[in-house]
Order: C-alpha cells, then sequence, then structure tokens
C-alpha cells in the first residue's frame, strides 16, 4: 500500500496549482467544509501540506490510503487524457506498435475535447483514405471516429483500445456532422455511469449543446381567431413534452429504416397470393435537424401522434439507422 504521503505527493507533481481545487473536488474524499480550509492561491506543496493534514486527522488509514491511490490514478489519467502532448505520445506508442514508421499522429486539444488526426498509409497514395480523424472528451468512454478503411479496422481498434485503456470496443451505429448531438445521444443511451463521475458528467462541453429551452408554442396565432380544436392541441403538446422534454433536440442529419414487414392490405387486392416474403423498402429522414422536424410535424398535426416507438425513442437508443420487423406470433 506504500505511505500515503508519499503516494499523495506524487499526485500533486502530476497536476498544475490551477487545476488542484477541480480535481480535489471531484475527488470526493474532502468535505466542502474541508476544501474551504484550503487556500489553493498558496503554493502547491503548501496546498498538499494541508490536504496531508486533513486526512490525517481523518483517523481512517486504510480507507484514506485507498482513497490517496485513487487521486492518483486520477491525476495520472487526467494528466495524458487533457494533455495533447502526453496523449499524443501514447497514441503514437501503439500506432507504432501495429503499424508501419510513416504512419503519424497529430493531437490538439479544442473545446474541451482532443482532436486527433491517424495518418495510416495502407498502399493506396491517396492521402484522404489513409487518415482517420478522432474526438475524444477526457473521462467519456466513447469517441467519434471518421470512416475508415476495413483492411485496417482489427489493428486501429486494438492500438485505441490499448491507448484509451478499453477492454472491447462496440459500435453505436451512430452517424453525423454534429459530433457534439452525437455525444449526447451516446450519453443518452450509455447513462452517466459509462461516463465516470457524475461530477466529471455535468462539466462535459457537449451536456449544455442542446439544453437549450424550446419557445413556448402558441395555441392562438392571432387575437381574434379561436382554434376550435384548442383542447386536442393542448393534449398534443403535452404528450410531446412528455416524449421529447421541454429542450432542443439533439441534431441528426439522416435518420434510416430499413423496414421488413408483413404486407398488412392484402384484404383489399382481391388476386393477392401471400408467398411469406415480407414487404421490405428503406425510408430515410434527411434535413438540418431530424428529431426536431419529427417533433415539429407531429405538432402541427402532420405526423399522427402519439408517435411510434422506433420515433420516439431515437433519443435514447443510440443509433439513427433501425431495421423495423413484423412480430412473430409464435
Amino acid at each position: 500500500m506504500g505511505c500515503f504521503s508519499d503516494v499523495l505527493r506524487s499526485a500533486f507533481t502530476k497536476c498544475k496549482a490551477s487545476e488542484l481545487e477541480h480535481l480535489l473536488k471531484q475527488w470526493g474524499y474532502l468535505t466542502e467544509d474541508e476544501l474551504l480550509q484550503l487556500n489553493f492561491s498558496k503554493s502547491k506543496m503548501c496546498v498538499f501540506r494541508d490536504v496531508l493534514s486533513l486526512c490525517q486527522e481523518k483517523n481512517r488509514k486504510r480507507e484514506t490510503a485507498d482513497r490517496i491511490d485513487q487521486f492518483d490514478l486520477h491525476c495520472t489519467k487526467e494528466s495524458w487524457q487533457s494533455d495533447p502532448e502526453k496523449f499524443k505520445k501514447k497514441l503514437q506508442q501503439q500506432v507504432d506498435l501495429y503499424f508501419d514508421s510513416t504512419a503519424s499522429v497529430s493531437v490538439t486539444l479544442q473545446d474541451g475535447a482532443l482532436w486527433c488526426r491517424l495518418y495510416i498509409p495502407t498502399g493506396n497514395h491517396n492521402m484522404n483514405s489513409n487518415t482517420v480523424y478522432l474526438i475524444y472528451y477526457p473521462h467519456c468512454q466513447c469517441f467519434a471516429i471518421s470512416a475508415f478503411k476495413v483492411s485496417v479496422q482489427n489493428f486501429l481498434f486494438q492500438c485505441l483500445s490499448n491507448a484509451f485503456g478499453y477492454a472491447t470496443l462496440t459500435s453505436m451505429n451512430l452517424s453525423g456532422l454534429h459530433y457534439k448531438s452525437l455525444f449526447q445521444l451516446a450519453f443518452n443511451k450509455l447513462g452517466e455511469t459509462s461516463f465516470g463521475l457524475t461530477k466529471d458528467v455535468q462539466s462535459l462541453p457537449f451536456m449544455g449543446e442542446n439544453r437549450r429551452k424550446r419557445k413556448a408554442e402558441e395555441i392562438e396565432m392571432e387575437p381574434n381567431m379561436r382554434s376550435e380544436d384548442i383542447a386536442m392541441k393542448r393534449k398534443r403538446s403535452l404528450s410531446l413534452e412528455t416524449a421529447f422534454g421541454n429542450f432542443e433536440q439533439p441534431v441528426l442529419e439522416s435518420l434510416q429504416f430499413k423496414v421488413e414487414v408483413k404486407f398488412m392490405g392484402r384484404k383489399n387486392l382481391k388476386n393477392f397470393s401471400e408467398d411469406g416474403e415480407p414487404i421490405r423498402c428503406c425510408v430515410k429522414f434527411e434535413g438540418p435537424s431530424v428529431l426536431e422536424g419529427v417533433r415539429n410535424l407531429a405538432s402541427c398535426g402532420l405526423a399522427n401522434e402519439p408517435l411510434p416507438k422506433h420515433l420516439l425513442k431515437v433519443n435514447s437508443l443510440g443509433t439513427n439507422n433501425f431495421v423495423l420487423k413484423s412480430k412473430d406470433k409464435s
């Protein structure tokens, strides 16, 4: 277990003085009153001694040692995950193991996310087809990645698994151009436990991206005009509010449904002979923000309400490609 004072000192050396207050709050071992006793304008070593003293006063040696070990691990992770150069070095080490010497890595920090460019030559000299882009938020258990060649998938995934410390990687089959919305949808599916501590999650930049409240819907647009179905409109508005919430929807440019269902209109066709094969088709919605569009269609009465489950649950399913099949009654 080692002397926890040495471990705590080591953890402090890994982080910047400006980050100490944030890291200690995330740690969660010191109470709010204890945190208020710390003067973060002092030098890092002065804060270290004060924190050590507070830990010793708890008189819980084993628990304190375990929690300080966790703090050291968190500071180590924070150190490389939020530092572009350290992350680049870690990722480059893995790339060098799985690809030849001409493969390269570039990393920059922008808007709280690490943006990575991996150049992986595969015999084709087309620069675009050999380049992979990746976006990663520290503390997230997922990342966004651009299209890549199938031939490099196994090595690429192994490389990224090692770099991020993941046991396995799974595709969510979620695609789009608005990357913050993609992370928001992934969060909706995976939940806070997969993104780390709640305190960490709430500080993620994409969490506030689509939290703008919608404007209240006006039932009567003109003072001298009255709606004949105001009760129905209010009911529809409440139903949509329950399904979609009061906030603007995450941005998805497309929503695709592959449909494999039994033909339901055979009673109206005299010469129809059913051969057991389902009717297959593909339905695709496209636009600047498909989820907002679907909600607006229902709000205007142009889509039957309540909406079907496969439209209502897009926000929480973490994908924008679906297969709809008839239920097997057997």
